[in-house]
């Protein structure tokens, strides 16, 4: 027997709890804050007023994003 993985959308996955849709999507944005925040740490150039303010912003959402998965997951 073998398995493969398959790809759904967890919106349309209503066999899913909503809890384990939200924390999925949840799961997406956090993801890509974190990345957010690694590209601009790694930026080479000197940090501007801009990226220090999206840095500021991004991080605001990583942790609140973070709030709420755990909330979520308790």
């Amino acid at each position: 027997m073998r398995y493969t993985l398959t790809e759904y959308d967890p919106v349309e996955a209503v066999h899913l709890p909503i809890s384990e849709r939200l924390l999925d999507k949840l799961g997406d944005i956090l993801l890509a804050s974190d990345e957010i925040l690694g590209m601009i740490a790694t930026n080479p150039l000197f940090p501007s007023d801009a990226t220090l303010s999206v840095e500021d912003s991004v991080r605001r959402v990583y942790d609140q994003i973070n709030d709420l998965m755990k909330t979520l997951s308790d």
